[in-house]
């Protein structure tokens, strides 16, 4: 059994969580239970996971439950498509539920040797109408050679398909400059 704890003393948020692993490299399966909080004096949500993997493909499912206000049960699944030394692509699917709402969404993802990355997923929420595409990009601009310099540029836009917002994006942008001493 492996038990694990992380923090943050500024916001509060915290999470703990206990589970037992077994497996290889290619195939794997995992279960164990948490707590979490989003912040000093926040809910806590106590629950159970598990999940399965092998060769790239995963599934898993996760029920947590906040005392007072309910419960939410997740199952989400991921199939890697594409995998060589320069590329991944993933399609993940998820389906989350809780009293008051259904919500489920899938989308494709891909990363590449060279830093770059593209996300594109499309969420639903039945019970309000609410459907959302998202897109999302990173481009590796520069790296120096020895690695110590790095700039890259993040994109993203989510369009409102139906819903309050129906036909509103919202679009935005950032650049990234690190350099490592």
């Amino acid at each position: 059994m492996e038990c694990q704890a992380t923090g943050n003393p500024k916001t509060g948020e915290a999470l703990a969580k206990c589970g037992v692993m077994v497996g290889h490299e290619q195939a794997k399966a995992r279960a164990g239970v948490f707590a979490a909080t989003p912040g000093a004096g926040g809910p806590v949500t106590k629950g159970v996971y598990g999940a399965v993997n092998a060769n790239g493909h995963g599934l898993s499912v996760q029920h947590g439950h906040i005392e007072g206000i309910g419960s939410t049960t997740t199952a989400s699944a991921q199939a890697s498509l594409l995998q060589n030394k320069h590329t991944n692509l993933n399609a993940t699917g998820y389906h989350s539920h809780s009293r008051t709402q259904d919500q489920f969404g899938a989308g494709l993802n891909m990363q590449t040797s060279g830093g770059h990355s593209a996300a594109l997923g499309v969420n639903r929420v039945p019970q309000f109408n609410v459907t959302t595409m998202q897109a999302s990009g990173t481009a590796n601009l520069y790296t120096s050679p020895s690695g110590n310099v790095n700039l890259n540029a993040t994109g993203n836009a989510m369009r409102h398909m139906s819903g309050p917002h129906r036909g509103k994006s919202d679009v935005g942008g950032v650049l990234n400059f690190r350099y490592n001493f």
